[in-house]
C-alpha cells in the first residue's frame, strides 16, 4: 500500500495555497481535473527565458517534454516555448501531465489560468486516477522548484509511486474494456468501490459488474468453479472430457492413485488459484509427498489428476457462446550457459512490453517462492547457470497475472471443441466463463485426441484476448456489454439538469411534480433535500456531486432532476456526464467570494457547463431575456429551446420562426410556439405559483419547466411521457 498522504509538496519560492480535484465536467474542462492554487511570488511575471539555466535544468530532468507539442503544434513545442518564455505555472502544468504519462497514464490535457489575486494562478490538468493526479500535482510543483534552488530531484522515483499508485487504484484492464465499450454505445458508469465494482447505466436499467462476473451471476456457478474437484465432477456428468479426478486430505491416498496410475501426477489445492500450491509432472512418491505439503498449506483439501502432456489453451464464452481462445505459456528462460536464471529472467523483464502490475501486455516476472519451489525441485537456485539450450518453466500457473503470456488461436478453433466449451459455461451455470483444455491441438476435436477440459474460471481475464503477446486482439467487452445491454434496450434514465442565481429550486419542484403526475418515478435532489416518488429520504441541501450518484444509483427511478449551483459546478463538477435537458434560468452576479470568476461573464460561463453538457439529440432551455444566459447557445453541441415573459422577445421570434420551440407569455397567457405553431397554455391567474411573491423568478421557473416538459417528450422508457395540453394544465394549476 503506498501511503498517499505521506508525500507533500517541498519548501520552495513557489508556493501551493490549495489542492483540489473536480470530478466532473466543470468550470475547466468538460471532464475530471486537479486543480494547484499556485502563488509564483518572487517569480510572478518572470518568464522562463529570464531564468538563468532553467531551459537546460528541464530538459536534462524531464527530456521527454520534447514530446509536448503545446501551442506550437509540434513536436519540441513546448521546449520552444520555454526558450522563448513562459510563466512557471504552465511549466508545473506540463509536468504534472508527463509525470502521470510516463507512469503510463495519458491525459494529455491541461491548463494555466489566472485568478483576481496577483501572482496566484489555477493550474489545472486532467488525471486518470484521483491520487496519482494529486501526487501528480505535488511531484511536479516539487520538482519546478527543486530547479529553481538547485535541489536534487528523483524523477525516476517520483514516476515509479505512481506506477505504484495506478497498479493498486485503476481498473483492471478487464474491467476498464468493458466500461470502454459502454461509453462506445453510450452508456454511463459509475465506480463503486476502488477496486473493480463499477455500475453501468443508471436508475432502473442499470447493471452492476465486478471484473467480469455480473450481478445475474448466481453464487453457486461461481463457488462450484472455485472448487476443482466439484467442477470436474459436474462437467463430468454433462459428458465433457475431463481427467480422472481424486480428492484427498492427505499424502496416503494420492500416492496409492499413483501407483495404480502408473503415470506421472499433477497436485494441486482443491481451491486456489495463480497457481499457489500447484505441482505437475510427478514422477516419484518423494516428489508427490513434497508437493501434497505444498497443495495443504493452500487449502485443506487436495485433488490429485494424470499430468496431461499438451498445450494450455482458453475458450473465453460470454452469454454461453464462444467468442475467443488463446493458447497459454508459462514465462520461460533457456539457457547459454554463461548466465544465471537470475540473469536470463532481467533479461526477459527487459522487453519493452513488460511492466509492473497487469495494465499493460506483459507483466513483469517476479522471482518468488513459487518460483523458488520449482528450482528447488530441480536442484537449482536463482544463481545457476543453465545449460545451453535448456528449458526451464519459471511459473506452475499459465496466468498473465504471473508473467504468463497468451496467442490468440480464436481463428483455430474445433467448432466441436466452441460447442465443447458453451456446453461446459452452461453445465457449471457461468454466464461468462473461461475454460481451460489441454490439447495437442485446439484445431481437433478434443474428444479425439485426449485432451481434457481441466478448469473453469469464473472471472476470466480479458487481457488475454485484449492484448495478446501474438495473434489478433479480440475485442471480448463489446459481447459481454451486449450480454447486459441487448443492442438498442436503454441504459440510462432521462436527466433533467437545472442551474440559475434564483428559481432554481422551484423549477426542480415544479418538474418532479409534473413528472410524477405523469406516472414517472423520479429522482430528485435539489437544496430541500433528496426525494423519490416524493417520498423524502434526506432532508437539507443535496445538490452536491455526491447526491446526483445517490439518485442515479436508485434502482427504482425512471428519471432524475437535479439542481446544479455555482458552488458544485466550481467546487465539484457535475455528477453526471450528460443530461438530457439542462437548464439556464439567469445570471447574477453571485461569483465574489471566487477569485478565478472575476467578472459577471465569468460566472455565466460557469454556468453554461450545464448548457454544454447535454447530449446531442438533447436540449438545452436558455432564458431569451438574458442576454449572458442567450449567449450560451454558441456553444450548445445540443438543440435549443428558448424561454421569455415577453412573446414579442427578438431571440423567441427569430428561433420560432425557423421552426423551433419557445414558451413564452402573451398577454396573461402562457403559449407554447413550436414549428410555426402557437398552443394557448394556460392563464397566469390559474397557476398558483404565480401569485407568490417574487413572482417574476417564479415565472422563470415556470416557463423554463413548461419548455423541458415539452423537450423531453418521448424520453421515458416507454417511448412517452403524455404531456397533452390538458395534462400539462392540469399540472400546473396543481402545484401548490
Amino acid at each position: 500500500m503506498i501511503d498517499y498522504g505521506a508525500y507533500d509538496f517541498d519548501e520552495g519560492p513557489l508556493k501551493a495555497l490549495g489542492l483540489k480535484v473536480l470530478h466532473g465536467a466543470n468550470y475547466f474542462s468538460g471532464g475530471k481535473v486537479v486543480i494547484v492554487r499556485l502563488d509564483l511570488g518572487e517569480f510572478d511575471e518572470v518568464f522562463t527565458n529570464e531564468i538563468p539555466g532553467f531551459y537546460e535544468k528541464l530538459t536534462k530532468a524531464l527530456p521527454s517534454l520534447h514530446e509536448h507539442h503545446c501551442s506550437v503544434g509540434c513536436v519540441g513545442g513546448f521546449f520552444q516555448r520555454i526558450e522563448r518564455g513562459t510563466l512557471l505555472g504552465h511549466v508545473t502544468e506540463h509536468v504534472a501531465i508527463e509525470v502521470q504519462t510516463l507512469a503510463g497514464m495519458d491525459v494529455a490535457y491541461g491548463k494555466t489560468r489566472a485568478t483576481a489575486s496577483a501572482g496566484v494562478y489555477n493550474v489545472v490538468f486532467r488525471f486518470i486516477d484521483e491520487e496519482a493526479g494529486l501526487y501528480a500535482a505535488k511531484a511536479a510543483v516539487n520538482l519546478v522548484n527543486a530547479l529553481l534552488v538547485d535541489r536534487p530531484f528523483d524523477v525516476g522515483r517520483a514516476v515509479e509511486q505512481i506506477v505504484a499508485i495506478r497498479e493498486e487504484r485503476l481498473l483492471g484492464p478487464s474491467t476498464q474494456a468493458i466500461v470502454e465499450a459502454a461509453k462506445e454505445r453510450g452508456i454511463p458508469f459509475i465506480r463503486l468501490d476502488e477496486h473493480n465494482l463499477v455500475q453501468l447505466g443508471d436508475g432502473k436499467y442499470q447493471k452492476r459488474i465486478r471484473a467480469t462476473i455480473t450481478e445475474e451471476t448466481g453464487l453457486i456457478p461461481v463457488e462450484t468453479a472455485a472448487n476443482k474437484y466439484l467442477t470436474v465432477r459436474m462437467l463430468e456428468a454433462a459428458g465433457v472430457p475431463v481427467p480422472e479426478t481424486i480428492k484427498a486430505s492427505s499424502a496416503a491416498k494420492i500416492l496409492a492413485f499413483y501407483e495404480e496410475a502408473q503415470a506421472p501426477l499433477v497436485v494441486k489445492p482443491c481451491v486456489g488459484n495463480l497457481g499457489h500450491g500447484v505441482s505437475l509432472n510427478l514422477a516419484s512418491s518423494a516428489a508427490i509427498d513434497k508437493a501434497v505439503g505444498r497443495a495443504l498449506a493452500v487449502d485443506d483439501e487436495i485433488v490429485a489428476q494424470p499430468h496431461i502432456e499438451g498445450d494450455t489453451f482458453r475458450l473465453l464464452v460470454v452469454d454461453f457462446k464462444f467468442v475467443a481462445a488463446v493458447r497459454l505459456t508459462p514465462p520461460a528462460v533457456i539457457g547459454d550457459g554463461v548466465r544465471t536464471i537470475a540473469q536470463l529472467v532481467d533479461e526477459l523483464n527487459a522487453d519493452p512490453r513488460r511492466a509492473v502490475g497487469d495494465k499493460t501486455c506483459l507483466t513483469r516476472i517476479e522471482l518468488d517462492g513459487s518460483t523458488a519451489a520449482i528450482l528447488e525441485d530441480g536442484g537449482l537456485d536463482f544463481e545457476a547457470i543453465l545449460p545451453l539450450g535448456r528449458k526451464l518453466e519459471l511459473k506452475v500457473s499459465r496466468s498473465l497475472k504471473i508473467g504468463g503470456a497468451s496467442e490468440d488461436v480464436t481463428d483455430l478453433v474445433h467448432p466441436a471443441n466452441r460447442a465443447l466449451a458453451e456446453r461446459a459455461s452452461r453445465n457449471i451455470g457461468l454466464n461468462v466463463a473461461g475454460i481451460d483444455i489441454v490439447a495437442p491441438s485446439i484445431s481437433e476435436p478434443i474428444v479425439e485426441s485426449a485432451g481434457v477440459v481441466v478448469g473453469v474460471s469464473a472471472a476470466p481475464d480479458f487481457r488475454m484476448h485484449l492484448m495478446p503477446a501474438a495473434g489478433q486482439s479480440r475485442s471480448v467487452a463489446d459481447p459481454f456489454v451486449d450480454m447486459l445491454f441487448q443492442p438498442g434496450a436503454k441504459a440510462r434514465v432521462p436527466i433533467v439538469a437545472i442551474t440559475g442565481t434564483r428559481g432554481k429550486t422551484i423549477a426542480a419542484r415544479l418538474l418532479d411534480h409534473c413528472l410524477s403526475r405523469s406516472g414517472r418515478r423520479v429522482g430528485l435532489a435539489c437544496a430541500e433535500g433528496l426525494f423519490v416518488a416524493g417520498e423524502a429520504l434526506i432532508k437539507g441541501d443535496m445538490t452536491r456531486l455526491e447526491s446526483t450518484a445517490i439518485t442515479l444509483g436508485d434502482r427504482s427511478i425512471d428519471c432524475a432532476v437535479v439542481e446544479v449551483p455555482l458552488e458544485t459546478i466550481l467546487e465539484e463538477g457535475l455528477g453526471y456526464e450528460s443530461a438530457d435537458c439542462g437548464i439556464v434560468l439567469n445570471v447574477d452576479d453571485e461569483g465574489k467570494k471566487y477569485d478565478e470568476l472575476r467578472n459577471l461573464e465569468d460566472v455565466a460561463y460557469a454556468k453554461s457547463v450545464v448548457a454544454e453538457q447535454v447530449y446531442d439529440e438533447g436540449f438545452t432551455v436558455l432564458n431569451a431575456d438574458s442576454d449572458l444566459v442567450l449567449a450560451m447557445r454558441e456553444r450548445l453541441y445540443s438543440q435549443l429551446a428558448l424561454f421569455s415573459r415577453s412573446d414579442q422577445n427578438r431571440a423567441v421570434k427569430e428561433h420560432t420562426d425557423g421552426g423551433g420551440l419557445a414558451v413564452t407569455v402573451d398577454g396573461d397567457y402562457v403559449i407554447i410556439r413550436h414549428d410555426r405553431q402557437r398552443t394557448d397554455l394556460i392563464h397566469l391567474d390559474d397557476i398558483p405559483l404565480c401569485a407568490r411573491d417574487g413572482e417574476a423568478d417564479h415565472l422563470d421557473a415556470l416557463l423554463a419547466t413548461v419548455a423541458a416538459l415539452c423537450v423531453i417528450d418521448g424520453r421515458a422508457d416507454d417511448g412517452v411521457i403524455s404531456f397533452s395540453a390538458d395534462a400539462l394544465r392540469e399540472s400546473l394549476a396543481s402545484f401548490a
